[in-house]
């Protein structure tokens, strides 16, 4: 795993994407109005002493928001090709928390490049834009399924981020990343602190 990070627009791209690999997806809310949708999340992170805290849920909130598109599809093993299934923005969340709980896998989520969309992008369930701004940001990320074939695939348009603990205190953007890298360097170096249920051991 590295830690080596980069700024655009004054974001650190590559410690947000440390920060938010491997975390477990909970749910989404999206507000047109305000032009902001919220990730609800539980993240591998380290205090800087002492032990990880049991209730690691955060909300993490894009903001400037311009547009989301998504594909939810099936293939099974005797189709040819996946088949597109009905999704609007507003049923989002349930889409999402249908899936119970899929990690994030990866390491890049933010400002990627297009090869992944490319793959995707012919076969949405939706495409809703919400304004007619260009959001100087991109994220995508996915849920799967391993038994039922199912696919989520989800791309948000937007300009900027802010992340809450589960109490609704802000956790600065520089303390949410140096945490998720603290877990990472701690579980690469088998501390037993950064041990989660569905994580790989090291190397």
């Amino acid at each position: 795993m590295n830690v080596s990070r980069g700024l655009r627009h004054g974001m650190d791209i590559a410690g947000l994407n440390i920060a938010l690999s491997e975390a477990t997806c909970l749910g989404l809310a999206i507000d047109e109005a305000a032009a902001e949708l919220r990730l609800d999340l539980e993240v591998l992170t380290l205090p800087e002493r002492g032990t990880a805290t049991e209730d690691y849920r955060v909300q993490v909130t894009f903001t400037g928001v311009s547009r989301v598109a998504a594909s939810l599809r099936t293939q099974h093993w005797d189709d040819l090709e996946p088949r597109v299934l009905p999704l609007r923005l507003e049923g989002l969340d349930e889409a999402i928390r249908s899936f119970g709980g899929g990690r994030l896998h990866g390491w890049e989520f933010i400002d990627l490049d297009d090869s992944s969309w490319a793959l995707w992008s012919e076969l949405l369930s939706f495409d809703t834009r919400i304004g007619d701004r260009e959001s100087a940001h991109v994220l995508e990320f996915s849920q799967e399924e391993g038994i039922d074939p199912r696919e989520l695939d989800v791309r948000v348009w937007f300009d900027g981020i802010t992340v809450y603990d589960a109490r609704g205190k802000q956790i600065p953007l520089a303390d949410f990343v140096a945490g998720g890298a603290r877990w990472w360097r701690a579980h690469d170096a088998g501390d037993p602190r950064a041990s989660r249920p569905g994580i790989a051991p090291p190397l």
